[in-house]
């Protein structure tokens, strides 16, 4: 079942659940609803001919108007549809009872006499309550139940009767019958527009899912670079997540076109070694074969200086991750690097000036001593003779900086973007060589292995300056 289909089911069920949750707790208000509003309105009726029948009682008329008000009440015919409805015949009761309970009236003319103290409207109001009950009838064969609501008949500020005014249940309930069809009708309009919505709702989230599988189709297949997925959704960072995957894997199958460039690289000083070689043997000028020697070591070490940083570089690639962690002493270690290089230092009689914070990162010795080394051989390299190297060690908050700043002619502008480049390289203003153009790549990649990051820029004052920053280690 793919993705589509099962959003799809999923919204449907759910839309499902709710239509019927809500039709459920719609029915369940509806009647108590539609019997609370009948009461309300027997309530008006029955206290508003009651004050009828009280003014009776209070002439000693008995109750002759009521009786002659319900004949013709009960004459009358209409036609009035309410609400799709039609009503064409009076149904209210209305039955009195004395003091006692003794029906003296009843509009249906077949309980006068009997005794309605026992019933719970007729009870409750001689006793000056709220009176009202629901009780079964039969009528034309038809067993239903009627409302009934009492109020007081009242002479001299005495009950001295109960008027109930009485509805069958069968003449509301056709409204409630004619509502409950609606609001079926209602509901499954609704639960088919949920459906409509369920299959946009379907298409919209599966768009970005599809785009993301046709993108990995079109990358595999080298059609195609961009991410499909606009926004900050969350298919959008599994986009950028696999985009990055992808960029890893490239990397990881840039090695073999490394190692092919790395051959080539290795052919123009393996020659020239070999042809110094073939000729040294024969040379007999001294000045010539000093020459040859020199182009020798001279080429040696530019082999040397390739297969270190391309086996450096590999090894921090292929980590991924750090493996091992301990806390080092930054300071020291950079301390350490510089006097590793004091040779160097000496033969161009750079001065340094150090400022070294104590200070702790969590990583590996191994690496955080070459991406120092080479950022060293750097700013020795473009350092003019007799300059100034400043070296600083510090900690802000979370952050341990190592800066190193010489006063050589800067970085060109058309090198700055170029800088962290695999094999590329600017001639050092000594002798125009160049260096193997993978220092800068492997002190970047050291920076990504211990979370930090490394920048290289111009200073405002002359010079170049790389700034290489780390976490700290997390219980310093």
């Amino acid at each position: 079942m793919n993705f589509f289909v099962r959003f799809f089911v999923g919204y449907v069920l759910v839309a499902a659940l709710a239509v019927l949750l809500g039709m459920k707790l719609f029915t369940d208000q509806l009647v108590p609803g539609v019997r609370q509003s009948v009461e309300e309105t027997l309530l008006q009726t029955a206290n508003l001919l009651a004050e009828f029948a009280s003014q009776e009682a209070s002439e000693n008329k008995g109750i002759t108007d009521i009786e002659t008000l319900f004949q013709g009440y009960q004459k009358r015919r209409f036609q009035a549809r309410i609400y799709g409805v039609l009503k064409t015949t009076p149904n209210l009761r209305v039955y009195v009872t004395d003091q006692n309970g003794i029906v003296v009236f009843d509009s249906e003319n077949h309980d006068v006499g009997k005794d309605y103290s026992r019933w719970l409207d007729v009870r409750r109001t001689l006793a000056g309550a709220y009176g009202a009950r629901t009780s079964p009838e039969e009528e034309n064969g038809v067993v239903g139940s009627v409302m009934y609501v009492a109020a007081p008949i009242m002479k001299d500020n005495r009950i001295v009767g109960v008027l109930s005014v009485g509805k069958p249940s069968r003449s509301f309930q056709s409204f409630i019958d004619l509502t409950l069809e609606k609001a079926w009708e209602s509901a499954l309009w609704l639960f088919a527009l949920a459906l409509l919505l369920a299959l946009a709702f379907s298409y919209w989230m599966t768009r970005d899912l599809r785009r993301l599988v046709d993108h990995a189709n079109e990358v595999a297949q080298g059609t195609r670079d961009r991410i499909p997925i606009e926004g900050r959704s969350e298919l959008r960072r599994l986009a950028q997540a696999l985009e990055h995957l992808r960029t890893e894997l490239d990397g990881k199958a840039h090695v073999e076109k490394v190692s092919q460039l790395l051959a080539h690289e290795l052919k123009s000083p393996i020659a020239a070694i070999r042809g110094a070689i073939e000729l040294l043997p024969d040379e007999t000028d001294s000045e010539r074969r000093i020459r040859l020697e020199t182009n020798i070591a001279t080429e040696t070490t530019r082999l040397q200086r390739i297969v270190d940083g391309v086996l450096n570089l590999a090894r921090a690639e292929n980590r991924g991750r750090l493996d091992e962690r301990q806390d080092i002493a930054f300071d020291d270690l950079v301390q350490d690097v510089v006097n590793e290089r004091a040779d160097r230092l000496a033969n161009k009689s750079l001065h340094v000036k150090t400022t070294l914070s104590p200070t702790k990162v969590s990583g590996s010795r191994f690496l955080l001593r070459q991406a120092v080394g080479n950022l060293l051989d750097n700013a020795i390299d473009f350092s003019p003779r007799n300059g100034v190297l400043e070296i600083n060690v510090s900690q802000e908050d979370d952050q341990v900086q190592l800066t190193i700043r010489d006063h050589g002619p800067g970085i060109p502008d058309y090198a700055q973007p170029r800088l962290f480049e695999r094999f590329y390289s600017t001639p050092r203003p000594d002798s125009g060589e160049r260096s193997s153009g993978l220092g800068l790549n492997l002190v970047q990649e050291v920076a990504r292995l211990h979370g930090g990051h490394i920048e290289l820029h111009n200073h405002p004052h002359g010079g170049a300056e790389a700034c290489l920053n780390l976490p700290v280690a997390k219980n310093t």
